[in-house]
């Protein structure tokens, strides 16, 4: 080997040295953020405790008396109240911090909608996961969850979902549903939980199919977008749009994930 060719050489050894320094903490940073990022989920399931305690709330059956009061005539349906943190295998939820800024914002902005509601006494149902006690990551921490944020309320009720990973509730509860909306007289049904355009869209789709005589809106401020069907950066603008109590961005993706299809309606223009 000549003298230049191992000059050559040892040039770019060197180089290489160089150029794996200078990315060594490129690569180091996105895990360490990813073990943060991990904490973060774990410390948002810590709130919630496990507990033996059963439901507070009650099933609803046919012999069910709905607590229907003024013109409006309306009931809210929460689809899979806090999927996001329940029913995730947590070492797979590793996002930005800009998509877990937004995922504690909807989990945050939904228990306080489902709080107040329990205290209304406006009557609410709750579409539950199906098989929830197997399926949840936390099923009594979950328990817990919705013991704390419905507080026994007797306006609070819970169907079933056919699956923990479907909106679609079965057959049977769908008649019960129907049946219970007639005799109570119910003219509006207003929609939230999530995700939207996924287990929201398959139980709305549902309801708009087969009850009849009823007007169905998703309603953008209590609806939750799934972290996997966003990037960052439109996380980072849909939650700059939130705090500003800027919901047409919610409103737009739902638009876009029914293709149009969808009837929204905020909770803004139902207090007027």
């Amino acid at each position: 080997m000549s003298s230049r060719f191992r000059s050559i050489v040892r040039r770019i050894s060197s180089a290489g040295v160089s150029l794996f320094l200078l990315v060594l903490p490129v690569l180091l940073v996105p895990g360490c953020a990813s073990e943060v990022r991990a904490k973060r989920f774990t410390e948002l399931l810590q709130r919630y405790p496990e507990t033996d305690a059963p439901l507070s709330m009650r099933q609803l059956t046919e012999s069910t008396v709905l607590p229907i009061a003024g013109k409006d005539r309306a009931i809210t349906v929460i689809v899979h109240p806090a999927y996001s943190l329940f029913f995730r295998d947590e070492r797979k939820s590793i996002y930005t911090a800009a998509k877990y800024d937004l995922l504690e914002y909807q989990l945050a902005a939904e228990a306080r909608f489902i709080i107040k509601m329990a205290k209304s006494g406006d009557p609410l149902i709750l579409v539950l996961p199906g098989n929830y006690p197997k399926d949840s990551i936390a099923p009594r921490s979950y328990t817990m969850y919705l013991n704390s944020t419905t507080g026994g309320s007797p306006a609070v009720f819970y169907i079933l979902s056919e699956t923990s990973h479907s909106g679609s509730i079965p057959l049977e509860t769908t008649v019960l549903l129907h049946d219970l909306l007639r005799k109570s007289r119910v003219k509006t049904l207003l929609i939230g939980g999530g995700y939207i355009g996924r287990c929201q869209k398959e139980f709305y789709s549902q309801l708009t199919t087969y009850v009849e005589d009823v007007s169905a809106f998703i309603v953008p401020e209590i609806s939750s977008i799934s972290p996997d069907d966003i990037s960052t950066g439109e996380a980072e603008d849909i939650l700059m749009s939130l705090h500003q109590k800027d919901f047409q961005p919610v409103a737009e993706f739902v638009d876009m994930k029914h293709r149009g299809s969808a009837e929204v309606r905020s909770l803004t223009s139902l207090s007027r």
